[in-house]
């Protein structure tokens, strides 16, 4: 994608250098999904970020002269968000709430113990399963492995708040291998919770001569208890960020110094 040809004017003899698609925004609870893109020309270093939302077309832009670009600060990796860990917990409880509730009812309708168990064994093993081919970033990993656990809870007659008074008053009898297993389960589902709360996430900074001033600035999710920096949208790394971070301080580099000598070198790869 060339930034002159489609999105913005070029000044008079401005020319593309590189572009990098280096970002995207996205977000289902605002209606958000928007694509960042880094445009190096022979005369600016442009950032845009167009895309829709619920309430139409969302565009970012901000630029930079080339030659009062004095620094660059970039980060790619990931971060802990303490709120999508607290969700996914809180949609393990409910579906652990309902295994056992939905079990109990089918069994006292049909007044079958037998019956009750081949179900029960049913959504455990599919249900665990299953969590093995849903993607660790999903939801709905955390959600199988809430059923896994709802389900041996419920072949030993136990309620969640019960499970380790069960295991420390030493009167487990036959149920035991249930106990355990249901144990292992739960740390099973808040593994697959804390993997859940896990996001990438991409942060640039680009400092111009001007002192302490950003003109452009993609923002990454900071810190442990945060979902993204400044109360903004977490910028989350596209296909081109990792390329772009290995050479754009050399590009920049090569443009302020060598003129249209290092615009040619980088416009030829």
């Amino acid at each position: 994608m060339d930034l002159l040809a489609s999105n913005v004017a070029p000044a008079e003899g401005e020319s593309s250098v590189r572009t990098y698609r280096c970002t995207y925004y996205k977000s289902k609870l605002l209606g958000i999904q928007t694509d960042g893109y880094l445009g190096v020309t022979n005369k600016r270093l442009i950032f845009l970020a167009s895309g829709n939302s619920t309430t139409g077309r969302t565009i970012l832009q901000s630029e930079v002269p080339i030659a009062d670009v004095s620094g660059i600060n970039s980060f790619k990796g990931t971060y802990f968000s303490i709120l999508l860990l607290l969700g996914a917990l809180i949609l393990a409880s409910i579906v652990l709430t309902l295994i056992p509730a939905l079990l109990t009812a089918i069994a006292y309708a049909l007044e079958s113990s037998t019956f009750f168990q081949i179900l029960a064994w049913l959504i455990i093993i599919a249900s665990f399963a299953t969590s093995f081919l849903v993607p660790a970033k999903k939801i709905w990993r955390t959600v199988l492995a809430a059923c896994t656990v709802g389900g041996l809870l419920s072949l030993a007659g136990l309620e969640l708040q019960y499970l380790l008074m069960a295991l420390t008053s030493g009167r487990m009898g036959s149920k035991i291998w249930l106990i355990l297993l249901a144990l292992a389960a739960l740390i099973y589902l808040f593994l697959c919770a804390a993997w859940f709360a896990r996001r990438p996430t991409f942060s640039l900074e680009v400092s111009s001569k001007g002192g302490s001033s950003t003109p452009i600035r993609i923002a990454s999710a900071g810190g442990f208890l945060s979902i993204s920096s400044n109360n903004s949208l977490n910028a989350q790394p596209a296909e081109d960020a990792e390329r772009m971070l290995w050479e754009l301080g050399a590009l920049i580099n090569d443009i302020q110094t060598l003129g249209d000598y290092g615009i040619a070198k980088w416009t030829q790869r």
